[in-house]
């Protein structure tokens, strides 16, 4: 029981400690524990694949390079890699870069806990203190390198496949370049040259390189997470072309049906969704001239609008969505306020909005100065209807620009 304990302590222990480390938007304890089984259920492709890869390999310092770096450490990180995208990066609550790190590592601490229990268990303690100071840490590592680049991907679709791929063949170089020490010292030629402790040494210099980078890249992510909900927003926006649509649609998915859900059925919120935020209805709305900007707070995009001169004069603002976990905390007035300075040195008289009549959004409106001038009910097609309010906000006066 005793052994059992010291096989599992330490990759528990890091998970804690990474969990702590994410102070200010923590995840679903349900998508991590998740995550660590996963983990834990990746071993078993990892150790398929090697069984067969090592058929091939011999005891050579070719072989044992080419073992360490593509049967170990490619074939270990890219079972890691495939639940972590497939799993943790499409989870809704992977809303800021430092989640990358943090589900990596519980995937990772998963795989390296149930790898621990079997060589625990057949060596005995030595192994088990041993393995507790070097490989369990190391894996960490290794996760929190694909982590740091997981985190990017999530929010920056154009670089997306870079940022994975990248994440991916990093945690795999350092996983076979400790490897490759720790194997070369089975290797009797290359031992006549290089003693067994340089080797070890060199392993334990890779894992220290490793660490030392984690440490940074861990702290990068939980500044940004910071910034992100603990200080005031550092608010930017940019205008949007037809490259970020992917983008747009990716922020509406986690707002929208959110928004909608307690004032539309399921089947209209999936018939609009198709209606006005597929990629090709976003692209015609950007070809019929709608203004689509995106909101970023802290260099992550959390929201976006679009809007457009609809007759002389008058403008209407089409879309606007921020995120909910980045709302009340003035974002809608900042993205109001920029697009009413973009209108009127451009003869904008007013702004109109529609909102639907059960949103509670007309509230939030009213407080800008914004008050419904009619009602309008409008078919949409399959039987479904758009209950709205128009309002409007006077942009002539000097209250036009909200302060």
């Amino acid at each position: 029981m005793l052994l059992l304990a010291l096989a599992i302590a330490p990759g528990l222990a890091i998970c804690l400690y990474i969990f702590y480390r994410d102070a200010h938007n923590r995840e679903p304890a349900f998508n991590l524990v998740m995550s660590f089984l996963l983990g834990m259920a990746a071993i078993v492709p990892a150790i398929f694949v090697e069984l067969i890869a090592f058929t091939y390999f011999q005891k050579d310092v070719i072989s044992i390079i080419i073992s360490s770096y593509l049967g170990i450490g490619l074939v270990e990180e890219g079972s890691k890699f495939i639940v972590l995208r497939n799993y943790c990066f499409t989870r809704r609550s992977f809303d800021e870069p430092l989640d990358g790190i943090v589900y990596s590592v519980m995937v990772s601490m998963g795989f390296a806990t149930l790898e621990n229990v079997g060589y625990t268990l057949e060596h005995g303690y030595t192994v088990g203190f041993l393995r507790m100071i070097t490989s369990v840490p190391a894996h960490a590592t290794f996760a929190i390198v694909m982590g740091y680049y997981a985190g990017k991907a999530k929010f920056d679709l154009v670089n997306r496949n870079r940022y994975l791929w990248t994440g991916l063949l990093g945690a795999a170089f350092f996983h076979g370049t400790y490897n490759m020490f720790i194997f070369l010292t089975e290797n009797a030629w290359l031992k006549q040259f290089v003693s067994e402790l340089l080797l070890v040494i060199g392993a334990t210099i890779s894992l220290f390189v490793a660490v030392t980078l984690s440490r940074k890249l861990i702290y990068q992510h939980r500044l940004l997470s910071q910034q992100l909900f603990k200080t005031a927003p550092i608010l930017t926006i940019r205008n949007a072309s037809v490259n970020d649509v992917e983008l747009i649609r990716t922020i509406c998915m986690q707002v929208w049906p959110q928004t909608y859900s307690s004032i539309l059925s399921r089947q209209q919120i999936i018939y609009m969704l198709d209606q006005m935020y597929s990629s090709a209805a976003l692209i015609q709305q950007m070809h019929d001239r709608h203004h689509f900007i995106i909101i970023y707070n802290a260099s992550v995009p959390i929201g976006f609008a679009s809007y457009s001169e609809i007759e002389p004069g008058i403008y209407k603002l089409h879309k606007i969505y921020i995120i909910s976990i980045h709302q009340g905390r003035g974002t809608g007035r900042f993205v109001i306020n920029q697009i009413i300075n973009d209108v009127v040195p451009k003869g904008a008289t007013a702004l109109q909005l529609n909102v639907n009549r059960n949103n509670t959004a007309k509230e939030f409106y009213e407080k800008l100065g914004f008050k419904i001038i009619r009602s309008e009910d409008i078919e949409i097609g399959n039987g479904y209807f758009m209950n709205d309010y128009i309002m409007e906000k006077d942009l002539r006066t000097t209250e036009g620009v909200l302060t």
